[in-house]
Order: C-alpha cells, then sequence, then structure tokens
C-alpha cells in the first residue's frame, strides 16, 4: 500500500520537469512566462526626444546571463530613426529622434536569452509625431511689494523639441525686479506696484531650426501690490475754521493704486453731518503714502504711514480744504456689519467697551469744549435680522464742560441694528448728558462676532444732542466682575490725551502723558507717569513712581483707585491688564488706553526695525499732526514724516537722532528721544515708554512747546485714546 501511494508523486514529478523542458505553461502552477524571455518597458509611446527604458529577464536562467538586443527601424521610420543602447545584458535605453517628428512611426526591440538562444521576445514603441510648439501658462502668481516673488513659478509648454529656451520678446520687461531664466523660471524681488500685462515671452524648441511660440499682449499678466491692500476701516479727528470735525468709515484698496467702495460719516460742530460714498486713488512707497478721495467735494487727501504687513497706520489730513487732524488706518477682516455682527449669534449676546473723545457744542443750557467718554454696554441678540437688538447693563463715565461731578452713569441704553450700507451698522444710545448715535464700522470680528470697531457720532449737532465725538468699541472679557482688579496682575503701558484746565487756570489747555502700571497681583499699584501740560513737562505724581491702591470695582470691570489728586484715573477693564482709562478729575476731559506690556527687561535694541509713527487725535486747534515712518537700531532712529498744522502743510520732512532708557527704563521701559528735522524747526523731543517691540507710546516735552501731543509709534493694539 505505501509503495503504491508513492508511485503517482514520483511519476508526476518526472513528467513535471520533462513538460518544462519542453515549455509546458500549465502544468502545477508554473507561471506562463517561466522559459520566455520576459520585457518590460517604461512606457509604449513617447514623443521626439523621449526615451524609454526596456528591462529583460528570463526566470529559468539561474546563470544571469542576460540577453542580447537587437535594435529594428519600422516602416517610416525616419533617417537615424533614434538611438539604442544597451547599458547591461538586461537593461537596454531607446531615445528617439531629437528632432520634429512628421509622421508616427515604430521601432522594435528584441532580446534574444543567452542561456537559452531559442527563447526571443520583442516589444514594439510608438514614436508619435511632434505636436506645434504651445505655451500652456495661462497665468502667473501676483507678487507683493519688497517681498520675494513665489518660488517654483515656471512657465510651462507642450509640443516642440524639449528642452525649452524661454526669451522675452519685443524689449518687453517683466515687472521692476523679476527676471526670466531660458528655462522659464521667474524670480526676483518686485520693486514698483502695478498691472503689468504688457510683456510677452517666447519659447524655442531644441530642434536645428527651432520652432518657437509667443504670447500676446495681456495673455499673461503679474499685478504686484503694496501694504494697502484689502478692505481697511479709518477713524479721524480735527479741526477746521468752525470747530471740531469727526470722521470714520471705509474703503476697499486694489494694492496698487485704486480706492473703491468707500463709506464714510463726517460731522463737526458747524455740521451738517454727512454720510457720503467715494471712490479715489492712492500711492504707497517705503511704507508712506497718499490717500486720495477724489470723488468727494474739496478732495479730501491724507497723508499716511503704514507697518510693513499693511495692517495699520496712520494718517493726517493734508489738503486745501482747511481741515487739520490726525487719524487712524487699520485693515478689517470683515467690511460689512450683519444684524449679529455685534450681538453674536447668541443666547447671551456680547460685551463691549466703548471710548470717545470729542466736544460739546455751543447751545443754550450747555458749555462748549472738550468732551470723553468711557464705559461699557452689553448688545444683545436681535430677534431677527430686521429688527433692532437692545443695549443694556450699560455703565459709562463722562467728562464734559460745564459738569461738575464725575460719576458712573447706569442709564446707558439703547439699540442697534444694521444700515442701508452694508460697510456699517447703527447705534443709537441714551444718557444722562443726552441722546447719541452713531455709526458703527467693524475692524476685526472672531467667528463673526464684533471684537473692535471704529464708531463716529452722527447728530446733527443740536441743544438736544450737543456733542460730535469719535471712538472706538472693544469687545469685553470678563462681564459680570466678581473682582475686576484681579483683571489687573502684570505691568501695562498706557497713553492719554485731552484738555484740562489747570487750578485756578482760565481756560482748557492741551494735556498728554505716558505711564506704566505696575499691579502686583492685589489691590495695590505703582504707577510710573511723565506729563506735559501746556509745555509744563513732569509728573503730577510727584515722583517717578508712586504707589497707590486700586479700588474695589463692580461688576461693569469699572476700577477706581486711590488717587484722587491731581491725576485720578477709572479704568473700564477690557481684558487682563487691558483697559480704557478716563480721568475723573474735574475739568479734565482725558481718556487713553492701557495695555499689556511685553516682559523685560528692556533696553534701546528693544525698539528696532522700521515702524510707522503720527500723533493722537488733536485736543485743540494748535497742535501739530504728522505722520511717517521711523527706523529704530540700537539708539538710533532716522525716517520721514509729513507735518500738518494751522499754518501749513509739510511733507517729506527728513528726521534724525537717538533714544535712551532713563535709569529705570530697564525695568519699566521709560526712555527718552530726540529728533532733528530738515529743513529745522525746532527740535523734537520726547518721553515714551515701550509697549513692546513693535510699539510704543510718547508725548513731546520739547521746551517750549506749549501744545504737546501724544505720539504712537508702530502697530495698533486696541489703541484707542492713543489715535
Amino acid at each position: 500500500m505505501a509503495k503504491s501511494k508513492g508511485f503517482p508523486s514520483i511519476f508526476c514529478l518526472v513528467l513535471m520537469v520533462f513538460l518544462q523542458s519542453n515549455s509546458c505553461t500549465s502544468c502545477s502552477g508554473i507561471p506562463s512566462d517561466y522559459n520566455s524571455v520576459v520585457l518590460h518597458a517604461t512606457a509604449s509611446k513617447i514623443a521626439a526626444g523621449g526615451t524609454v527604458t526596456i528591462t529583460a529577464s528570463v526566470p529559468r536562467d539561474t546563470t544571469g546571463a542576460g540577453v542580447t538586443w537587437v535594435f529594428t527601424p519600422g516602416a517610416g521610420a525616419p533617417v537615424p530613426p533614434g538611438t539604442f543602447t544597451a547599458t547591461s545584458v538586461t537593461v537596454g535605453v531607446y531615445t528617439a529622434p531629437t528632432t520634429a517628428i512628421a509622421t508616427e512611426f515604430t521601432v522594435s526591440i528584441q532580446a534574444t536569452s543567452i542561456a537559452f538562444p531559442t527563447e526571443t521576445q520583442s516589444i514594439t514603441i510608438t514614436v508619435e509625431p511632434t505636436a506645434p510648439l504651445l505655451i500652456t501658462t495661462t497665468t502667473l502668481p501676483n507678487g507683493v511689494l519688497g517681498t520675494v516673488y513665489p518660488s517654483g513659478t515656471q512657465l510651462q509648454a507642450t509640443g516642440g523639441v524639449a528642452p525649452y529656451t524661454w526669451t522675452l520678446t519685443n524689449g518687453t520687461v517683466l515687472p521692476p525686479g523679476l527676471t526670466l531664466a531660458t528655462s522659464g523660471a521667474i524670480t526676483g524681488t518686485p520693486t514698483a506696484t502695478g498691472i503689468f500685462n504688457t510683456f510677452t515671452v517666447q519659447v524655442a524648441d531644441s530642434e536645428m531650426t527651432p520652432a518657437t511660440a509667443t504670447t500676446t499682449a495681456g495673455q499673461l499678466s503679474i499685478t504686484i501690490t503694496n501694504q494697502l491692500s484689502g478692505n481697511y476701516a479709518f477713524e479721524f479727528s480735527g479741526f477746521n475754521s468752525g470747530g471740531p470735525v469727526v470722521v470714520a468709515g471705509s474703503f476697499t484698496s486694489d494694492g496698487v493704486s485704486a480706492i473703491s467702495g468707500g463709506v464714510e460719516d463726517v460731522n463737526s460742530i458747524s455740521g451738517p453731518h454727512t454720510n457720503q460714498t467715494f471712490t479715489g486713488t492712492f500711492t504707497l512707497q517705503n511704507n508712506r503714502g497718499q490717500l486720495i478721495f477724489s470723488s468727494l467735494p474739496g478732495t479730501p487727501t491724507y497723508d499716511f504711514s503704514m507697518d510693513s504687513t499693511g495692517l495699520h497706520g496712520r494718517m493726517v489730513e493734508m489738503d486745501s480744504t482747511g481741515v487739520r487732524g490726525s487719524g487712524e488706518i487699520v485693515q478689517q477682516n470683515t467690511a460689512t456689519c450683519g444684524s449679529q455682527t455685534m450681538s453674536g449669534a447668541g443666547p447671551l449676546g456680547a460685551d463691549f467697551v466703548i471710548g470717545l473723545s470729542g466736544a460739546e457744542g455751543n447751545f443754550s443750557g450747555t458749555t462748549p469744549g472738550p468732551f470723553v467718554l468711557a464705559g461699557r454696554f452689553t448688545a444683545e441678540v436681535p430677534a431677527s435680522s430686521s429688527t433692532p437688538g437692545n443695549i443694556d447693563n450699560g455703565e459709562v463715565d463722562s467728562s464734559s464742560p460745564g459738569v461738575q461731578t464725575i460719576l458712573p452713569d447706569t442709564t446707558f441704553s439703547g439699540t442697534f441694528q444694521t444700515s442701508s450700507q452694508a460697510a456699517r451698522c447703527v447705534m443709537s444710545v441714551s444718557q444722562t448728558l443726552g441722546d447719541m448715535t452713531f455709526s458703527v464700522y467693524p475692524i476685526t470680528t472672531t467667528s463673526g462676532l464684533l471684537t473692535e470697531a471704529f464708531i463716529v457720532e452722527t447728530d446733527t449737532v443740536s441743544q438736544a444732542t450737543p456733542f460730535v465725538s469719535v471712538g472706538k468699541l472693544v469687545h469685553q472679557t470678563g462681564y459680570p466682575f466678581t473682582e475686576a482688579i484681579q483683571s489687573f496682575s502684570a505691568a501695562s503701558v498706557g497713553g492719554l490725551s485731552g484738555s484740562v484746565i489747570p487750578s485756578g487756570g482760565p481756560a482748557y489747555v492741551p494735556f498728554a502723558a505716558v505711564a506704566q502700571l505696575q499691579a502686583n497681583g492685589g489691590s495695590g499699584f505703582t504707577l510710573s507717569l511723565v506729563e506735559n501740560v501746556a509745555g509744563s513737562v513732569g509728573t503730577a505724581l510727584g515722583a517717578s513712581a508712586y504707589a497707590a491702591s486700586f479700588g474695589t470695582g463692580d461688576s461693569f470691570g469699572r476700577v477706581d483707585t486711590d488717587l484722587i489728586q491731581p491725576v485720578a484715573p477709572v479704568f473700564y477693564v477690557i481684558n487682563s491688564n487691558e483697559a480704557f482709562c478716563i480721568l475723573e478729575n474735574i475739568s479734565a476731559p482725558v481718556l487713553g488706553i492701557f495695555e499689556p506690556q511685553s516682559t523685560g527687561p528692556f533696553s534701546t535694541s528693544t525698539i528696532t526695525g522700521t515702524l510707522p509713527d503720527g500723533t493722537s487725535q488733536p485736543a485743540a486747534a494748535p497742535l501739530q499732526n504728522y505722520s511717517g515712518v521711523l527706523i529704530f537700531t540700537s539708539g538710533s532712529v532716522v525716517g520721514a514724516e509729513d507735518l500738518s498744522t494751522t499754518s501749513a502743510n509739510t511733507p517729506d520732512l527728513p528726521v534724525s537722532g537717538t533714544y535712551v532708557l532713563t535709569t529705570t527704563g530697564a525695568t519699566d521701559g521709560s526712555g527718552t528721544l530726540s529728533l532733528t528735522q530738515s529743513p529745522p524747526p525746532p527740535a523734537f523731543n520726547g518721553a515714551f515708554f515701550i509697549v513692546s517691540p513693535t510699539k510704543t507710546v510718547m508725548i513731546t516735552t520739547t521746551a517750549g512747546d506749549t501744545n504737546p501731543v501724544l505720539t504712537i509709534v508702530g502697530d495698533q493694539a486696541d489703541d484707542f485714546g492713543e489715535n
């Protein structure tokens, strides 16, 4: 029985060997190509100049002898038909002719096993006719002034015989700063803005007599934009012959030269309020430029400076309209104000801190002069897109002429809703001093909720609505507060500006101050302050650093202090170590903002780089207004500014100077700066506190200058009161 079971196995083995030796392809799972030459090609069709790699194998050749190769052109093949090179006994490479191919042809590559000469195999490669040379690039990426052009930008073509050679034709050039390599790569750093669509490019193939293809003018275009690109909101405060003027609005910039979609509200003591749309143009080079609202009466023109990111800048009016003043321009991340922009989707609504500066008109029962307001409120979710949302839980402190007490006013309430213009919402509020109506221009939103906005009062100035004002809304975090003073836990820096009537004085005079507040995490803090009251520079606290204490605060985030005279600050908390500040002193309408200070120690190297600078809201008509760019380098500063005063507009003033830290500057970030101008008006001296490496707040300390200004150097950080 055992032998009979083994016999079929031995027989099958002998039979299998016999069948294999005779090319059997169907026994016991043996591969069908076991006895064959197997060829593999990387492609079956190629164009002129193309290559194919053919790999041969013989599965039953255990010696690795490989194959011999035979190359045979097919009918209709040109002369020469291309080349075939055996790179080894198992690999060969066919290269098609490098000249243009008129008609399709084939070549055959045969491989014969050296170990088993009867085993042979062939493969056919088709060489396709050469397609006409054609440029396939239809668009090119746009660039940004002063920024390296996008890497990997490469012109593309098909047809003809590669490789290609690219050139510019007819004497045309790419945007300044960019170059075209013969490989078709476009590289460089743009040095000018514009829409460049007149250049033409040509590609030539590598035939003996090259075929060429050329674009037409306008077929390819590159737009080079500058920092002012996108949607922007702005606010402005100044004076004309009739008194204070306030403006807020928004527009779209194409990043080259055009302004479109502009909307603004203009109001003044002399009236009337005007809501108007506009278009215009702009220029911008080396972080300084000019806005021209050419469609508006009088062609309002503003010189401005912009940070390198295009997010934030300062502006001054430089035209013949008779208006002089300063303002701020900020890139928007949303250009529309919807029904829930101020409240969010709900259900609780959103909380805001408000800060306003302006003036009160002269009517029966009113006293003309400067006005400021700081406070907070909640914007409730409207019932529908066409229903106003309510403003409640409001509390404000205000200071206006003729008011002999300054106390928190909890009657602040009202409504908000969309307007007929998508760019703005409207807000109406009531308070003890009177009713007020505003346009709201969003700056930033987070998940659809407003986090920052410019607001401008749109009331027709009258006895019932005697104020003109402009300011900012900032989203508040922490309401209702249990311990508002706990929001102050580290260092913050503030800039304050406005007007005061000195003790025993007959009239308002300009006031500006910078300060550092160092909280100790409890109720105590240290305040370092430098002030300028109509040219009198010093510290109102009688010491470079004065120890004081916070009051208990309330649920609205209002925090007062035990400071009474001569400086009595009241804070409305925005976020940690950030708050609007209004002085509680009688006849001292002064407003500002404190914002978190970066961690020291500080040095002259802390402030470095190219930063925009400009004056805040002028407290009185005689104050100078300027914007410009300053370049800081370890104690040295150079730059240029555009200066506007009641007597003249002076553009392009070169400035240079030095800056040093005070004896306490390494700890509190305080310092002084001295500038000279050419041609030289009186030299400028200033005292500053560092907010961060890219922001500083500074006041005038120039001897004999009775009109001090608050200057903001650097980027945005919720800096109303420093506007």
